[in-house]
């Protein structure tokens, strides 16, 4: 019925049935305008990762790095470590404590491939470097009472390095945690430990050798005439060159005690390098878990102080430098062919 009212002929037909336009127009509208239903609540992600392919792997990820930066800081600010310092090493004993990658998927409840576990493993390793650290002194009698926020704000980044530890941690893992917790030292045979015989044993490697390390006290410690045996060999006769046998003594006069302990050593595979590196990484942690075994005032700081040398020697890990690989369409690893130009 209005819908012709709004023409321009219509005009004096509205002046004398005392109607306006601009209200015509509102009552037309108002007409043809259906209400719509209020907007619902808008409904926001849980995770930031959620539009990622895995958000829980992301998440992952994201948290371990924030942990880690945050303890970092934490330390930095406290004065334990200097800014933009290395992380720690990572402490004594076995590596493996993690979980597999078939436990960590199903937790994640994800497919996780290879490299995206080497990425979550690589970031818990990290982390570890920071627990001694974080023990001694956030939790421990050393902890900074510099306000009673920072303290709170330690212990509280404390228990949650020590949850997550506890979430990735494999139950072989734990065990190996709890026995260093003890101060029991766990018995393995990189690090050394004494056998049933009273002897200290120890294995090393360098490149592709490897090698077994028994170490007994000499009888006369004062003559230092204590003799070291190389697969039933002397040392000068299995050893001709004299930088491999410097090699396989020199834990030993980095500790003052050469000549007074007698060793055996069984080593095979690679050349005499790799064999003399791995005699003298096996003898540095034999000797480390000989001194250890000492009971003693005297006796305890003399272990600390060789196993401090040895550690910042290096000889009580393993050289990880191994041959580089030959490549295609080079002579050798980095030798390449005369280049002729025609």
């Amino acid at each position: 019925m209005l819908r012709g009212l709004r023409l321009p002929m219509a005009r004096p037909l509205l002046a004398r049935m005392g109607l306006n336009t601009i209200h015509t127009t509102a009552i037309v509208r108002a007409q043809t305008i259906v209400p719509r239903p209020p907007p619902s609540e808008r409904v926001k992600p849980a995770s930031p990762a959620y539009f990622t392919t895995k958000p829980s792997y992301i998440d992952t990820l994201l948290m371990l790095d924030q942990l880690t930066r945050e303890i970092k800081r934490e330390l930095e600010q406290s004065y334990i470590l200097q800014a933009n310092s290395k992380p720690p090493p990572l402490p004594q004993g076995p590596t493996n404590i993690w979980v597999s990658r078939e436990i960590l998927r199903s937790r994640l409840g994800i497919n996780l491939r290879a490299s995206q576990f080497r990425s979550i493993i690589s970031r818990l390793t990290l982390l570890l470097r920071y627990r001694a650290l974080v023990i001694a002194n956030f939790t421990g009698e050393n902890a900074s009472m510099f306000s009673e926020r920072s303290t709170t704000q330690q212990k509280q980044l404390a228990q949650k390095m020590e949850e997550v530890f506890a979430t990735f941690m494999s139950s072989h893992g734990k065990a190996q945690d709890a026995q260093k917790k003890s101060d029991v030292p766990p018995k393995t045979s990189t690090r050394g430990y004494i056998d049933e015989q009273g002897r200290a044993y120890a294995r090393g490697r360098r490149k592709e050798s490897s090698a077994r390390i028994w170490l007994v006290p000499a009888k006369n410690p004062d003559l230092e005439i204590g003799e070291v045996l190389v697969n039933g060999s002397p040392l000068n006769q299995y050893f001709t060159r004299a930088v491999h046998r410097e090699q396989v003594v020199w834990p030993l006069k980095l500790a003052g005690v050469l000549g007074h302990f007698n060793i055996f050593a069984l080593t095979r595979s690679g050349g005499q390098t790799g064999q003399a590196g791995a005699v003298a990484h096996g003898i540095a942690n034999a000797l480390v878990a000989q001194l250890a075994s000492a009971n003693g005032a005297e006796a305890q700081s003399t272990y600390e102080r060789v196993k401090l040398l040895l550690s910042k020697d290096g000889i009580l890990n393993r050289d990880p430098r191994m041959v580089e690989r030959k490549k295609p369409g080079l002579a050798k690893a980095r030798k390449a062919f005369t280049w002729v130009k025609r």
